[in-house]
């Protein structure tokens, strides 16, 4: 099999306080890629996201993380876009191996608790705001399906007490990149 080469994408970890939370969505169960998980909003980035982006890539990811967002939530992080609310927090490419596979960017951004969540039913069947302690912990008892690579950033959020305090933490960090591998027929860390 040929090797399938990775897709650029991006996606956002969408923070509120009193208490700390993350918003996470239900892939439909349709969907081709992760279906029927709970995931952070996110997705493919456009030729239109590289175009905006105008030849920085980490612009152009943000605005995909921005774009998927709006289009999977209805929530918007301003008109146009405030690329500064996008901090940089996690960068993962898919394993080999797989049919199907990305280079995905993963950003902070906070909002207030009265954002609301108005759903694309194609893309998303359910939302909700947990802490991210709470996520992983149902993860562990098989009561909340994510993937590795979302599962290892909600591990990486836990202990934070306000999304000012984790975003902050991350605004000028340097960025790896994370690129588990397939073994025994599991994804793991190298």
């Amino acid at each position: 099999m040929a090797e399938v080469t990775p897709l650029p994408a991006a996606t956002v970890m969408l923070l509120r306080d009193d208490p700390f939370e993350v918003l996470m969505i239900r892939r439909h169960e349709n969907r081709s890629f992760a279906p029927d998980v709970w995931a952070f909003p996110g997705g493919a980035v456009e030729e239109e996201d590289f175009r905006a982006g105008r030849g920085i890539l980490l612009n152009a990811m943000r605005i995909a993380a921005a774009r998927e967002l709006s289009e999977e939530t209805g929530i918007r992080l301003g008109d146009p876009v405030d690329l500064e609310k996008l901090v940089w927090t996690a960068h993962w490419i898919t394993p080999e191996g797989l049919p199907k596979r990305f280079d995905t960017y993963f950003f902070l951004a906070g909002v207030g608790r009265d954002t609301s969540v108005t759903l694309q039913q194609n893309e998303a069947v359910d939302s909700i705001w947990i802490s991210p302690a709470d996520a992983v912990q149902r993860h562990l008892r098989g009561e909340f399906p994510v993937v590795f690579p979302t599962l290892k950033n909600l591990e990486a959020i836990v202990g934070f007490r306000s999304a000012a305090e984790l975003i902050e933490s991350r605004r000028r960090a340097e960025i790896p990149t994370t690129r588990p591998a397939i073994v025994d027929g599991k994804i793991v860390l190298p």
